[in-house]
Parts: structure tokens; sequence; C-alpha cells
């Protein structure tokens, strides 16, 4: 009875914030001069429910108040919807990797700062799990663009496409990716239709990848997933040079730090990356969160609460602490910190007025900066004004198509 009168209570807020944005509109002008009116009030409403849900602010003094179990709970009940991929896209087939079938080796991970006991942790335990007990799988849905379908004369052809195997030619890459959520949401299903699009636009396979989640999983787990990830397509017969990486968000951030991994790891070559509003500093605030926050659509709690998704992510339950500080700083954390020499050619895409906005730029700067001058076009910075952060999951606003249409851009040209 109370769960259905608070629905009610949310509902009706979400409508009265809706009103309200539309005469707003009309009366003052949009918020952002790019902004058409459905966006402002499907944004406004959206933002009103967010806050409306948000936790209370808590500070480590009330750490042990915090039920992370419940709230681990709860955050997978919510989690977000899964969407069909209209045939125009192409289609979409879900499969698993058994990670007994691809064997690491955790020496491999000796030196790499916090992550490294974490990693042997977890290899270790894969070992041991696939010795009697039914061995881990990770999921991943493959989608196949429409066009690379009508190309498939025969049924081996086409059945050939849902395999992660290498094909002929030019449609032999692949791309890799990894889902945002801030670590603790979203799924391949929730991001189909973005990657759905992504397919289309480059004409290649995408293999999108449904790795643990935090808090139940904290890091390094999604790491340890990528990487397997990785591995499995290298296994599958694909070479470094065939893999294009994506992800937005916090995806983005495990785009860049799986880079960094296989980099000490002994794998270079990577194809190119595509980071759609990256989350590259879990240990700094910058300007912009607090600037643009009257437009962007993310809520965050300061560093200082043990709600804030980057402790939720990296070790929740712990006090903050100069050790964790130093651990977030860390390049396979926080990869704006990282090593960017000889980068794999990279793409990112923001917009102007996400809180992110500051670290992606500086981001781009270091990505740049490390790198020869003669090969600057290899990193390329696309800003969008006037745009939110993962702006490309909102697919009826020009500069999402004109995002993605440049996606395929880049992709096609490396």
């Amino acid at each position: 009875m109370f769960e259905s009168l608070s629905k009610i209570a949310l509902a009706a807020g979400f409508i009265g914030a809706g009103a309200k944005s539309f005469l707003s509109y009309y009366i003052n002008g949009p918020k952002c001069e790019k902004w058409p009116l459905w966006f402002q009030v499907r944004r406004d409403a959206y933002v009103h429910v967010v806050k409306e849900t948000a936790y209370a602010p808590l500070t480590d003094d009330q750490i042990e108040q915090v039920d992370f179990e419940k709230i681990a709970a709860a955050e997978k009940k919510g989690n977000m919807a899964g969407r069909e991929l209209p045939r125009r896209l192409g289609q979409v087939k879900q499969s698993a990797i058994d990670v007994s079938d691809v064997p690491i080796n955790e020496n491999l991970f000796s030196g790499a700062g916090p992550a490294e006991a974490g990693l042997r942790q977890l290899t270790a335990k894969d070992r041991c799990n696939g010795s009697g007990e039914a061995s881990r799988v990770i999921p991943y849905e493959i989608l196949v663009p429409k066009a690379m379908l009508k190309t498939a004369d025969t049924g081996e052809k086409k059945k050939a496409l849902f395999t992660c195997a290498p094909l002929d030619g030019d449609n032999g890459r692949i791309i890799l990716y990894l889902h945002g959520g801030g670590y603790r949401y979203g799924s391949p299903a929730s991001h189909r239709l973005l990657v759905g699009r992504i397919a289309l636009r480059t004409g290649l396979r995408c293999v999108s990848v449904d790795y643990r989640l935090a808090t139940p999983h904290p890091y390094p787990a999604q790491l340890h997933d990528a990487y397997i990830a990785f591995c499995y397509l290298l296994q599958q017969g694909f070479s470094p040079k065939d893999i294009v990486i994506a992800g937005d968000s916090a995806g983005g951030n495990l785009v860049l730090i799986l880079t960094l991994l296989l980099r000490h790891t002994g794998i270079t070559g990577i194809r190119g990356l595509v980071l759609l509003s990256p989350w590259a500093d879990l240990a700094e605030r910058r300007p912009s969160i607090e600037y643009n926050r009257p437009y962007d659509t993310l809520f965050a709690h300061p560093l200082t609460s043990p709600l804030d998704h980057a402790r939720m992510y990296y070790a929740p339950g712990r006090k903050l602490s100069l050790e964790m500080l130093t651990d977030l700083s860390h390049p396979l954390v926080s990869p704006i910190n990282g090593d960017f020499r000889d980068f794999p050619p990279t793409l990112i895409q923001a917009g102007d007025k996400e809180v992110l906005y500051d670290e992606i730029t500086q981001l781009y700067e270091n990505i740049r900066t490390a790198n020869d001058p003669r090969h600057a076009g290899k990193y390329v910075y696309e800003c969008y004004p006037d745009m939110i952060h993962v702006f490309q999951q909102v697919f009826d606003l020009p500069q999402t198509k004109a995002a993605i249409s440049s996606i395929g851009t880049f992709v096609r040209e490396l």
C-alpha cells in the first residue's frame, strides 16, 4: 500500500515538474539555446525524480547506518530497462564467455597498482570454480548491422555473423562495447539501441559485454571481465589491430583502464577507441561539476560521502582515507592520470553542458600532448554545444545523429 502511494506521488511529481518546465520554456525561453521543448521537459521531469529518490547526504561518521546490501538490491531491481533492437538497425543474439575457456596468467598483473591484488584473486577464483563447480560465465550480446545481414547469402554465412570469429575483408574488424551506468547500473540490453546505431554506422559487429556491477562486485571486477572479454576475442582469432573498444560514461572509464592494463600486460596495437562522455577522474572534482549542475542529468554525492559513486564502486563501506584517495588517483582507476604515449587513435565526444566537461577536456589534452604533434589527427575531440552527459542516448536530437554518424566515419577510416 505504502509503495503504491509512493509511486503515485512520484508520478505526480514527474508530471508536475514537466508541466512547470513546459510553462518556463514558453515564458522564459529554453534553458539552453539548442534544447527543443520536449528535451527540456523530459530532462527537468527526470531530474525531479532523481532528486526525489536520491539517498539523503551522509558523512563517514554515519557510514554504519548505510545498508549496502539493501542499496545493491534496490539498484538491481531498478536497473535500466532493456530495449528491443528494431530490424532496421540489425539483429542481436545473446551468448556468454565461459571464463574457464580463457586462461589468464595472473602474474601479468604484477605491478598493476591497486588493481593487482583484486585481479589476482579474481583470476584464481575463476580457476578454482572451473575445477569441480560450474564455471563462471560473462554474458554478452553480439549486434550485427542490417547491411551485413543483407550480404550473407547463405544460412551458414548468416550464422557465422553471430559468432565472435573474424570475417574476411574489412568486416573482419569488431567493436568491443562497454556500457555506462556508473558501474552500478546498465547492461547490454539498456544500451542496445545506442550500440545498434553504432554497429549500423560503422558497418561492424559489436560485442556488448555484461560485466559485473558494483556494489556486490567492487573494483576491479569490471576491469577483470573486460580484460577476459578482450582476451576471448584474441582467442577467437582477432588481433588487437582488428578490435575497436568503445564505451560511454563509466564504460568510457573502463575502455581507458582496460587499454592501459592491456599495455601493462604486453598487448598493444589496438585499432582505436571511442569514448562517449568518459568518466576519467574518480579522485578530483572539477568546476564543471558545479557550473553545469543546472543543465546536466547526473546527480553526484561529494567524495566525502560514503554514497559517492566512485567510493561505492571502488570500496563500498570503507571510510575515506589518504590511502583510498591515492588509490583513486591511480591511472588504473582514474585514467586521466595515465601514460598516453603511443596511445591508440581515439575519438572523444562530450557535451559542454555536462558535469564531467572539465575532466573530459583535460583527458583529451593529456592524450594529445603526450603524442607526436605529427600524429595529432589520430586524436579527435568533439564537443557538442548545449549537450549533456551521454546525449547520444537521446536519439531524436540532431546532435545525436551527427555524433553517431561521426563515430561511423572515425571507425571506418581507422
